[in-house]
């Protein structure tokens, strides 16, 4: 069976308020038509779920990013590679601006 966990951070209590790790299992005549290694499997899997989460405004970009274990510049590329539309707020912006006028 395929074993999907999102969270590298499952071991230990959880802080109130904190959910719970989420483990999702894919059954094997499901995972099987998927015909890709079972590491390989789980990375596409998860890029998916995080796209999608992106997509409806569920996580940020950064948050994406980690999940997906990027640089956000990587997830940003990463997602403009599959025509997903980044969301950016007015800080946000304004943080990227700052980043490149230090960097040049």
């Amino acid at each position: 069976m395929l074993r999907f966990n999102p969270s590298p951070h499952s071991i230990g209590p959880t802080p109130k308020g904190i959910m719970e790790p989420i483990f999702l299992q894919i059954p094997p005549e499901i995972a099987a038509q998927l015909k890709l290694p079972p590491k390989r499997a789980q990375r596409v899997l998860m890029e998916e779920l995080v796209l999608r989460l992106y997509e409806e405004g569920i996580i940020s970009a950064g948050q994406g990013a980690y999940l997906l274990k990027m640089d956000r510049l990587s997830f940003e590329r990463f997602m403009a590679e599959r025509c997903i539309a980044i969301h950016c707020d007015v800080e946000e912006l304004d943080q990227d601006i700052s980043h490149l006028d230090q960097a040049l």
